[in-house]
């Protein structure tokens, strides 16, 4: 196992596809579906959240009712000359409105945007007037998502 590896059994895996599911859905409600004891389950996410495994219980959203039904994905690169480095380059780009996700990632390209907005304007907008105005960014190619299958 790697270094942080926690080792889980079948039953912690099969909690975790539940609470991955759905997470808002009950103890009970998960301890009936896996048969099992409810407090077994308690105690189960009780630890697996101890051990780091769970780090926060959260929802997924669906950003076309919230008005950002277009989705795009921005690659980075951060120029050889740059004196900003490339994690501090990240966390402020994690700042612009309209960004949902930042990675720093190996390859030709430097780090991954994921964006949600109104429309293609304000995605255009926010990456010619803002994202290739910062310190550190050399280039940019936008990738608009048509349709996503899975997230």
């Amino acid at each position: 196992p790697a270094v942080n590896e926690v080792q889980l059994d079948d039953r912690d895996l099969r909690i975790l596809k539940e609470l991955a599911d759905d997470s808002s859905q009950s103890i009970t409600s998960i301890a009936d579906k896996l048969k099992m004891p409810r407090t077994t389950v308690q105690e189960r996410i009780k630890r697996l959240r101890t051990l780091g495994v769970i780090t926060k219980f959260t929802v997924q959203l669906d950003y076309s009712k919230l008005g950002k039904p277009v989705t795009a994905f921005i690659l980075v690169s951060v120029g050889m000359g740059s004196n900003i480095p490339q994690k501090v380059l990240a966390q402020e780009i994690a700042k612009l409105p309209d960004v949902v996700e930042v990675h720093i990632i190996a390859g030709e390209w430097d780090i991954i945007v994921k964006v949600r907005s109104d429309s293609m304007q304000t995605i255009g907008s926010l990456v010619v007037d803002k994202l290739r105005s910062m310190d550190g960014v050399a280039r940019t190619v936008t990738c608009v998502s048509f349709q996503a299958i899975k997230e």
